[in-house]
């Protein structure tokens, strides 16, 4: 009788079932074995010493010393290696921005100014983008002879990414470097591939949107063609990058298992029962460090409980199904389950409430109730959020876009999902951090309003085909009374000010950590990762499988 009843009700939306992934079986059969990470462990710390040395022996009495050190710190950012120096890059970037004129007094190379740059405002240190007036001409424009410098005019693209609202130049800037990039990438001008390879990625997606895994397993592959390699950075480079990648494989492993074994996944319709891959791939963008390796772990399981609710209300629940789901969420007591509505929200609700006593026994262990007790306000509001879209979407209600875009980043899952993973920071994420969240400050508002239309253009077209109208490219359309592609140019340009935006936050006094702003920013990474062009989360034979290959499978050769 419910199943029927159920049945009627999955057929108001109609959205594409989820294939089969072929992956969980695939990483579950990969060999790894403790004596493995221990050794690399090993080789890493004879090597490190190295590369310590070589960034210490650079006296700040020599001339250019300071520079040298900046543009090390930009390889050990793109090579994935910052986190194991993170006290000398702090300290030595903080010096230099105190003697920043004297630094770039005189400095006309466009690739040392353009690295100085996004490596003064990576760390939150404003320096001003009029230095990038030195490379005008007397006409005001950009001079043509920075096109023959491909390594600085890359460089300087990657730059035009830090700009803030008022940095007028860096947009003046971007159409001058994006212009005679793209001629590279096309094979218009002749370039070794490695670097035209370089141009690509950096075109599609540029370093800083992108998750620092993947930025550091690009320039490995880029840096060890370059002539002028330091290889001792390199060989660093390349153990680290097999010590995470036996990390990775071995958390995968346990999400896989834990997944696996839950009874609730027989409940679940067949579509949606594998996102294991997915949630991890998602996790492991919002940190990528060997030390948050169950912060990974329990965020991965976070994600798929979301990924349930998500699909469930928008697919298969009726309204007031949905309603006694959230109204038993809000509850939070697991006796109150008999009052779900269906089959599924009962799974649902009975597989949120077994995560989160894993989770609480997890954080007893640590002494943290509090941080999981944060975590568990903001799963409600997102809960809540979802209950609201759906109504819209039932109804046909079309309500104002600031009110759906508003609304939309708690659906989106932004706040709940960067709650989570403070709270795998262990002992670094603290109650002022939870209380810097709940307050909304601007970067994070920014953040899940950019979620929540890079999502939405990448779902229009299935959202309209299932008859599933809650989507902000549908509702400006009819605010506005544009077309879709009219609608698409005017959200892409307000992702573009919101990006533009956090950086600005960014550059302004916080009282959080560094460590818990990089879990913020690196969710809106993740999110260009998984909604620019391709539907990451939901398309597995496209980027994801890219991606995954890249990461996982393909050798890295010492």
């Amino acid at each position: 009788m419910e199943a029927g009843r159920n049945q009627d009700q999955e057929s108001c939306f109609i959205f594409s079932k989820l294939a089969p992934s072929q992956w969980a079986d695939y990483f579950l059969n990969v060999t790894n074995t403790d004596s493995d990470l221990e050794l690399l462990a090993k080789e890493i710390e004879v090597v490190k010493p190295k590369v310590r040395e070589n960034f210490f022996m650079l006296s700040s009495e020599e001339e250019d010393a300071v520079k040298r050190k900046i543009l090390l710190i930009h390889l050990l950012e793109s090579l994935g290696l910052a986190y194991h120096f993170e006290k000398e890059i702090e300290e030595t970037l903080k010096h230099a921005f105190e003697k920043m004129e004297d630094l770039i007094n005189g400095e006309n190379d466009l690739y040392t100014i353009s690295i100085m740059f996004r490596a003064f405002r990576t760390y939150g240190h404003n320096m001003p983008s009029d230095v990038f007036n030195r490379f005008k001409g007397n006409d005001g424009k950009f001079k043509e002879c920075m096109i023959e410098d491909v390594k600085g005019l890359l460089s300087f693209y990657e730059a035009v990414h830090f700009g803030t609202t008022t940095d007028h130049i860096l947009d003046e800037a971007l159409s001058f470097s994006v212009d005679h990039l793209e001629q590279l990438a096309s094979g218009l001008r002749e370039s070794p591939p490695h670097v035209l390879k370089h141009v690509q990625n950096a075109l599609y997606i540029p370093q800083h949107r992108k998750t620092q895994v993947l930025v550091a397993k690009e320039y490995i592959s880029f840096y060890e063609q370059e002539e002028d390699r330091d290889d001792t950075l390199l060989k660093l480079a390349k153990l680290n990058f097999k010590f995470l990648r036996l990390h990775y494989i071995y958390e995968l492993k346990t999400v896989i298992m834990w997944w696996k074994g839950l009874d609730h996944v027989q409940n679940l319709p067949l579509g949606i029962r594998e996102r294991t891959i997915e949630s991890w791939f998602s996790t492991l963008m919002i940190y990528f460090e060997p030390k948050f390796s169950l912060g990974r772990i329990m965020t991965a399981k976070f994600v798929l409980a979301t990924t349930c609710v998500d699909d469930f209300c928008d697919t298969y629940g009726s309204v007031p199904e949905v309603e006694s789901l959230v109204d038993c969420l809000e509850r939070w007591d697991p006796d109150y389950m008999e009052n779900c509505q269906s089959l599924i929200m009962k799974t649902t609700f009975k597989l949120v409430m077994y995560l989160f006593k894993e989770f609480e026994e997890v954080m007893k262990l640590h002494g943290r109730s509090f941080a999981l007790e944060n975590v568990i306000e903001e799963f409600k509001i997102f809960a809540r959020s979802e209950l609201e879209h759906l109504k819209w979407a039932r109804t046909g209600h079309v309500p104002n876009f600031d009110e759906y875009v508003e609304t939309g980043g708690a659906a989106a899952g932004t706040y709940s999902t960067i709650a989570c993973s403070i709270m795998g920071l262990e002992e670094t994420g603290k109650k002022i951090d939870f209380e810097w969240l709940i307050s909304r400050p601007n970067v994070v508002r920014f953040i899940a309003k950019k979620t929540r239309l890079m999502d939405d253009i990448m779902d229009f077209e299935e959202d309209m085909n299932s008859g599933y109208s809650a989507n902000a490219l549908n509702y400006y359309m009819k605010q506005h009374g544009v077309t879709k592609e009219e609608a698409i140019r005017e959200i892409q340009k307000m992702v573009g000010d919101v990006n533009k935006s956090i950086n600005e936050e960014c550059l302004k006094p916080t009282n959080v950590s560094r460590s818990v702003l990089m879990v913020a920013l690196n969710f809106g990474r993740m999110v260009d990762v998984l909604c620019t062009s391709d539907d990451v989360y939901n398309h597995r034979g496209g980027k994801l499988k890219e991606y995954l290959i890249a990461l996982l499978v393909d050798p890295i050769h010492l």
